[in-house]
């Protein structure tokens, strides 16, 4: 890829592509500090939101904070990430809500060791048997560092708690199940053995490539937060090699594991306002990867006291002003 031209193209952008939920890209980060409120983490039940299709067997079942998607593949439900424990009734309500029954889950997968991903995976395994996936090097971390993941999972809420996956995925595996063959592929720097997920879905005679990248934030990647949490600096690095990596993948559908990373609940109201093919922007990849790296540069530029200037500035409750 050409950093050069993308620089020159994406500076060229029309006003209507380079705004989203309402504000300006300068002005908006929506990889800062994108955590809840104190108000939502103590009463997480508020973030809930009904659950919807996105388009063919695809269902966002997620919440205002985390992502999660459900795929109906014919011979049961894959679960791509889950939220925190304490929102696991409103994850549990939004997949019945749907038709779908939670026993009918086969398949959790996680796309990497963040607790606002993995938080609910224990309990959910545990009430439906479901077998659960994560990449063998997110695994080995979780296993190998227990204090700091258990830490991890006391800061975003209660009940957390850490899994060891029936499955350890290597770059490039497949999982299949029914109609859908999710391809995983290893996308380090948000956390060390981040996975992104490409799969094909169909929807009325129509074929779509669904694309995820599986860790975008980077509040984590600074050098003192590498030092703290005992993380190779050369993360900074795997951040960047990684946006490379899955960039010429082809998506027409693109998912967030964070809803405020593809803007899902606004495409939902563009939906319901008569846009029926508002899921679908097969621009939105390289749109959202460039805009990943370019805000990471200016973030890897700046000084511990302009990162939390800018973290001030970045806030979940400012994000959704106006939906």
């Amino acid at each position: 890829m050409n950093y050069y031209y993308f620089t020159q193209k994406s500076m060229a952008m029309p006003l209507e592509i380079r705004v989203r939920g309402g504000r300006n890209l300068e002005e908006f980060n929506r990889f800062g500090n994108m955590n809840p409120t104190p108000e939502f983490c103590g009463r997480p039940y508020l973030m809930d939101r009904p659950s919807f299709p996105i388009a063919g067997n695809l269902y966002f079942v997620g919440n205002l904070w985390c992502s999660s998607h459900l795929i109906d593949t014919g011979d049961g439900l894959i679960l791509l990430d889950t939220p925190t424990a304490g929102s696991l009734p409103g994850l549990l309500f939004n997949i019945a809500a749907l038709g779908f029954n939670p026993r009918e889950l086969k398949y959790i997968v996680v796309s990497h060791a963040h607790s606002d991903h993995f938080g609910a995976v224990a309990a959910l395994a545990h009430l439906t048997g479901a077998k659960t996936f994560m990449s063998a090097v997110d695994t080995r971390d979780m296993r190998e560092n227990p204090e700091r993941m258990e830490k991890m999972n006391l800061d975003l809420g209660y009940y957390n708690e850490c899994f060891t996956p029936d499955v350890e995925l290597e770059d490039g595996d497949i999982i299949s199940l029914g109609n859908t063959r999710m391809r995983c592929v290893l996308t380090p720097g948000h956390t060390v053995g981040v996975m992104s997920h490409f799969w094909t879905l169909e929807d009325e005679g129509r074929a779509f490539h669904v694309g995820i990248y599986g860790g975008a934030g980077f509040v984590s990647l600074s050098r003192v937060a590498l030092e703290r949490n005992s993380q190779p600096l050369s993360l900074q690095q795997d951040f960047l090699d990684s946006i490379d990596k899955v960039w010429d993948e082809p998506v027409d559908i693109m998912l967030g594991n964070h809803p405020f990373h593809n803007d899902v609940y606004f495409k939902r109201k563009r939906f319901l306002a008569g846009e029926e093919d508002a899921f679908i922007d097969p621009g939105e990849w390289h749109r959202f990867l460039g805009e990943l790296r370019a805000k990471y540069l200016t973030f890897l530029e700046k000084s511990p006291q302009e990162v939390e200037a800018m973290y001030a500035r970045s806030q979940i409750s400012d994000y959704y002003k106006g939906i």
